[in-house]
């Protein structure tokens, strides 16, 4: 069986409002560090980052970004 693999779009969080940004903002501050690197990958998407972008800065795969 073939299965033929086109290029993926990227997924992009949708515009935050200033009440989400203020809150993952704070998520920056959390004691747990899935908190912490969440917050990170939703802010950086929001602005237009791509997952291998997100994935390059904070030493993760690009796979656990768009998980």
């Amino acid at each position: 069986m073939w299965f033929h693999i086109g290029i993926m779009r990227p997924i992009y969080v949708s515009n935050l409002s200033e009440k989400e940004t203020k809150a993952l903002e704070e998520g920056l501050k959390s004691s747990s560090a899935f908190t912490v690197r969440r917050c990170q990958i939703l802010l950086k998407s929001a602005k237009g980052e791509k997952a291998n972008q997100i994935a390059h800065q904070l030493h993760c795969s690009d796979q656990a970004v768009r998980n």
